[in-house]
């Protein structure tokens, strides 16, 4: 077992080699006069090697006399006798406990933090928001409360559906989900309307609770009223009755993107030859090394960071940022008015399409290209959906 051959580590043993005709008797006295032995290996019939502790062979000495057995140390192991060996380089041990004591403390605190989960919230502002509460490189790491963080995060940052810190080493780590940002939710027993969030024309409508105000084939604008929650009464028209108004409604809607066709595609390659400019990253203090312009009328900058470590998880406040520009080649070359315009259209689509929300289902898309006042051809895209335009919204009933 481990905890046992780290026991055994700690308190020192040797290894020897016992030669002689009365091994088993050698063994047996051994163990009545409980010294213990252990990985007994037995090579021929008066050979064997085996271990014991440092205190278990100092009682040796009798039992081979007795038995008749000679005993030779082949190799010492354990903690005393490296002790032993260094005992006299004081400085050597002096700064082995100096460089544990750091070792410590340096792995006590907080050296990087890491957003993981995020695609449309900026790391920026969650890193932010965990900053305003505690959570950044320096900061002692046993005062970190991650549930206490996680709750106070989800709570700061809008659109966050899920916070789980984890401290691993002197690595703090955020694990989040963002969730879809619904309206605010009216209770049942409140009256409310339903209204339009954008504009459309109107699919179907299916009213549960209220009165349609719209019927199919009516074009509708934001906010418009869709389904009432006011219902007349005979005999009470100024005093109708307010309920919570409940319905589908589906209507068409709309989303454009436009791009300009370019006739002349611009394509860059690297020539080979690059610069690096080197800053060394000490704790928060970054010290600029060897650094000059790149000197290169076209490049590409890329920053590659390297911490040290021991592993992933720990992290210290050591590092390097490269800077590396590569030089590019310009070419420039004339292609087709169609590729052109396929490759228009798919940007312009890529524009549009970015607008449309989760649920609405892409009925129809059409591409033109027009032509503006400067003589500049541009792909205009429209893409035709089918979703649920109502939204509920108070209507001060009572």
């Amino acid at each position: 077992m481990l905890i046992l051959r780290l026991w055994n580590y700690i308190r020192g043993y040797v290894i020897i080699f016992v030669e002689g005709y009365f091994l088993e008797k050698f063994v047996n006295i051994c163990t009545r006069r409980q010294i213990l032995l252990w990985d007994i290996k037995r090579h021929k019939n008066s050979k064997m090697t085996l271990k014991v502790s440092i205190r278990g062979f100092k009682m040796l000495k009798p039992v081979a006399k007795k038995t008749g057995c000679r005993v030779k140390i082949l190799k010492k192991r354990g903690l005393p006798f490296l002790l032993n060996r260094y005992r006299r380089r004081k400085t050597f041990l002096l700064g082995a406990a100096v460089s544990i004591v750091l070792f410590y403390i340096m792995t006590s605190f907080v050296w990087s933090v890491e957003v993981c989960g995020n695609q449309k919230i900026e790391t920026d502002i969650i890193l932010k928001s965990l900053e305003e509460h505690g959570v950044k490189p320096g900061v002692f790491k046993y005062k970190i409360n991650p549930e206490e963080i996680a709750s106070n995060i989800i709570l700061d940052v809008d659109g966050l559906s899920y916070v789980n810190v984890l401290v691993r080493g002197t690595k703090i780590k955020v694990e989040v989900a963002e969730g879809v940002k619904r309206p605010p939710i009216i209770p049942l027993n409140e009256p409310c309307d339903i209204v339009a969030k954008k504009d459309g024309v109107i699919k179907s409508i299916v009213v549960k609770v209220g009165q349609a105000q719209v019927k199919e084939g009516d074009t509708v604008r934001k906010g418009q009223i869709l389904v009432s929650g006011s219902i007349p009464i005979k005999r009470a028209e100024n005093n109708p009755k307010r309920v919570h108004a409940m319905g589908e409604v589906l209507a068409r809607t709309w989303y454009e993107g436009k791009h300009p066709v370019e006739l002349r595609a611009v394509e860059k390659i690297r020539t080979g030859r690059k610069k690096d400019n080197l800053t060394l990253v000490l704790f928060s203090k970054e010290i600029q090394l060897f650094h000059k312009e790149a000197g290169f009328n076209d490049f590409e900058k890329v920053e590659i960071k390297k911490n040290l470590s021991i592993g992933e998880e720990f992290v210290l406040p050591f590092g390097l940022i490269i800077e590396r520009y590569y030089e590019n080649d310009v070419i420039e070359a004339d292609i087709s008015l169609e590729d052109a315009k396929e490759n228009a259209a798919s940007v312009a689509y890529k524009k549009a399409a970015k607008n449309i929300p989760e649920g609405a289902k892409i009925v129809d898309r059409k591409v033109e290209f027009i032509e503006n006042e400067n003589g500049e051809i541009v792909a205009d895209v429209i893409i035709e959906c089918l979703e649920d335009i109502g939204v509920a919204k108070e209507n001060g009933g009572e």
